[in-house]
């Protein structure tokens, strides 16, 4: 038989359909101001700028036809963030569609256990910006000397990479002897990027009297680098002491489990047990769907053979251990959420199939679909407003290596239902009435909580150090 809402609870579903469309309004017309994007023009996808790598490495005289291929997307993360808090977003976005040319598709062909290979990279923009021949050290070759390497150098930047040599001021040159040969390595300044201390670079390099590897990249100012370490040390500082209270946590728990199991009270083995089977599978299936990224990180001295089968063995004993930790953290937490929460629907009778058809688990859901659209107005408002103070953030790149997976759903899957059960079950389902045992008072317990919740976040480059953690605490009080 139909069970009925209540006149009450439609009144809360009215509130939520007028609070979701209200935060939608100003989610939509405020979210880009808040959380600005770095700027990507992406004409050329991943499989697109596959063959312009290859005809790329086919003029210079190599076939890959016969190596495995890995690729993935690629930028330095560190000349990102030096560029926009040194020249600003907007200035940033400017200089990456002109002479910077940050974002890239970064290709490998490689053969198992053979130093021999070849990497590419090709903007998405359609532009070779990057080249690497590596080749044994013992390997024949010419021993020239640097006079006649840059002239081989210069020549390919002029010719190959249609590069103006009037606009690149000379750097610095650096020889190495190898046991058959001389490799040469020769860089330049470009003139057209004035980027303050910092400077754009162009690298050639000789080995022998071929050219064996072309890059782009920042060279970033070391003072620079020391200021940014010592502004991010305040955000390690405040993870770190925020993990010392999250460990006293996780110990309470354990605590907890271990006394329940000497006094033989009951636990939620089969809710744990389901919770746990499920993570591992997701675990699992998110590492098998990312083997296609960490095959571009494999080590060709290895046997591939190895590569693969250690790659599947830690993939299933990772997610064990996955699976493990939730069934604890459920055997710990379900417990003391129904001791602190009598008078709510426990966990267990929650997930049966009677409990999913219940009212309290229907009107959950539509309260739990509104609070996501109240907090994307939350979050929007709330760095509106701190960025108006002076708060800093880095801006999201719009592009994620997972998009160019098999399964592109499984890593949002996996991560946002470790992140959600990991952080419900031991920040409120056990710390609330936990903490609310201790200082006999459930305010302070649930801003105890999730304050502990949100500077776990600390590590996180935001700034100033303490942003993400009021941000993530102040919506857990909410919560």
């Amino acid at each position: 038989m139909p069970i009925r809402l209540t006149a009450a609870q439609y009144r809360i579903i009215a509130l939520v359909v007028v609070v979701a469309a209200l935060s939608s309004g100003v989610s939509l017309k405020y979210f880009w101001r808040a959380f600005p994007e770095a700027s990507i023009d992406l004409r050329v996808n991943r499989d697109d700028s596959a063959p312009l790598a290859t005809k790329f490495l086919r003029d210079r005289g190599f076939r890959v036809d016969a190596y495995l291929h890995a690729a993935i997307f690629a930028y330095d993360d560190d000349a990102k963030v030096y560029l926009e808090r040194t020249q600003g977003l907007d200035r940033m976005n400017q200089l990456t569609r002109g002479p910077i040319r940050l974002w890239r598709w970064s290709h490998r062909w490689f053969k198992p256990q053979q130093i021999e290979e070849f990497r590419v990279d090709v903007t998405p923009t359609g532009e070779v910006v990057g080249f690497e021949h590596a080749i044994p050290e013992a390997a024949a070759g010419a021993n020239l000397d640097q006079a006649a390497a840059r002239m081989i150098a210069e020549r390919f930047l002029r010719e190959v990479m249609k590069r103006d040599l009037g606009d690149l001021e000379f750097a610095e040159a650096e020889s190495n002897k190898r046991p058959a040969r001389t490799d040469h390595t020769f860089t330049w300044k470009q003139k057209s990027a004035q980027l303050g201390d910092g400077s754009w670079r162009i690298q050639a390099e000789v080995d022998g009297d071929q050219v064996a590897g072309y890059e782009e990249f920042l060279k970033i100012p070391e003072q620079w680098s020391r200021d940014y370490e010592k502004l991010r040390s305040r955000n390690n500082m405040a993870q770190l002491v925020d993990e010392v209270l999250w460990i006293l946590l996780t110990v309470a728990m354990a605590i907890m489990l271990i006394r329940r199991l000497i006094d033989r009270r009951s636990l939620p083995v089969r809710l744990s047990v389901g919770f746990g089977t499920a993570m591992a599978v997701l675990h699992f299936l998110n590492e098998m769907n990312t083997f296609s990224l960490a095959k571009f990180s494999y080590r060709t001295t290895d046997p591939y053979s190895s590569f693969v089968a250690g790659y599947v063995r830690d993939g299933l004993l990772d997610a064990v251990g996955t699976g493990t930790l939730f069934f604890l953290l459920i055997a710990a937490s379900e417990p003391a959420y129904r001791q602190g929460f009598p008078a709510l629907i426990s966990l267990r009778r929650c997930f049966s199939w009677q409990g999913l058809r219940s009212r309290s688990f229907f009107m959950a859901n539509v309260v739990g679909i509104g609070l996501t659209f109240f907090f994307f107005a939350y979050q929007t408002i709330f760095y509106l407003a701190a960025n108006k103070l002076g708060a800093w953030a880095p801006a999201e790149t719009k592009f994620s290596n997972e998009l160019n997976t098999r399964l592109p759903w499984v890593a949002a899957l996996y991560i946002g239902s470790l992140a959600a059960l990991s952080e419900e079950m031991q920040f409120r389902a056990f710390a609330v009435p936990f903490l609310k045992k201790l200082t006999r008072s459930w305010p302070l317990a649930l801003v105890l909580s999730a304050f502990n919740w949100g500077f776990l976040h600390s590590a996180y480059p935001n700034q100033p150090f303490f942003i993400r953690g009021v941000e993530v605490g102040v919506a857990g009080v909410i919560i």
